[in-house]
């Protein structure tokens, strides 16, 4: 009897969101009313985040032919979200939700310490599971243990847009400039 009361006070304590630091940030999730899909969130500097890549597709819409899982698998899409062209990426978030801006993950970035080490950070705090995605182009798929690339909604010039970069094994999270037309994740941010 003693072990099952024990055993129920470590549950309690292990499920306390009180305990939990990188539970207490969690929002309630979202669920998309376009494919009933549900998406966790969680409230960073201010902001909600969906904390998993979208992974949603019109197939009615043949804007959405230029969306893709790596290597074709639907298994890919399911965990670890879709890879979507620049100008997908811009129409894909659902009602109420945007593609965020570099500033938009500046802020993110700054709470966890900036982007010289906020890598780990997300990790730890389940805003990102591990660091898996890579990209699609041309019909290949590279890098998915690798990196894990965020398109934001700048675009830098003609056909170029700001994207956010992750590398397996390092600590620190990057811009880069990416040709439009690579298929990479996507993160919505809740709009103000």
């Amino acid at each position: 009897m003693k072990f099952f009361k024990f055993l129920t006070i470590l549950f309690l304590c292990a499920c306390s969101d009180s305990e939990s630091p990188s539970r207490a940030t969690y929002a309630n999730g979202f669920i998309d009313s376009r494919d009933s899909r549900s998406y966790k969130t969680m409230e960073i500097g201010g902001r909600v985040w969906m904390a998993e890549n979208l992974n949603y597709i019109d197939e009615a819409d043949s804007l959405y032919s230029r969306t893709h899982c790596f290597n074709d698998s639907a298994a890919y899409c399911e965990k670890w979200g879709r890879l979507y062209a620049w100008n997908v990426a811009m129409v894909a978030c659902p009602e109420g939700w945007e593609l965020p801006s570099k500033a938009d993950f500046d802020s993110l970035l700054a709470s966890f310490g900036g982007g010289a080490s906020a890598a780990e950070s997300l990790i730890s705090r389940g805003f990102i599971t591990d660091i898996h995605g890579g990209y699609y182009f041309m019909g290949y798929s590279s890098f998915f243990e690798e990196y894990a690339y965020f398109w934001t909604r700048d675009e830098v010039r003609a056909n170029n847009a700001r994207s956010v970069m992750l590398e397996n094994g390092r600590s620190s999270v990057s811009y880069d400039e990416t040709y439009e037309e690579f298929g990479l994740s996507v993160r919505c941010i809740k709009k103000q």
